[in-house]
């Protein structure tokens, strides 16, 4: 048995997982965890990678509110920035209209 990280083809969402030959065990983060919060797509697949990239895999992983917090905060800053690179390219459209 082989500890791989995993992309799954259809979402991108990255998984720690367990490979034996054709058989794939999923390790973390929980599948449908963060669909199970009903967050709008692409964030909910950036908060899923974000768990994955800091370990957060099960409840003792996430016990300590700060550890949340900072993945929040990781997903949304990533959300800021699209927001912000969203402004800059609107209003260069527009001053070219």
């Amino acid at each position: 048995m082989e500890t791989i990280e995993h992309r799954d083809p259809e979402t991108g969402r990255l998984y720690k997982a367990l490979r034996d030959f054709d058989k794939l065990i999923i390790i973390g983060p929980p599948e449908g965890l963060v669909d199970s919060l009903n967050l709008p797509e692409p964030f909910a697949t950036t908060l899923h990678n974000i768990l994955y990239n800091r370990g957060i895999f099960t409840h003792t992983d996430a016990s300590k509110p700060k550890i949340l917090l900072g993945a929040l905060q990781e997903a949304l800053s990533l959300d800021v920035q699209r927001l912000a690179e969203a402004f800059l390219k609107f209003e260069k459209e527009e001053v070219v209209t």
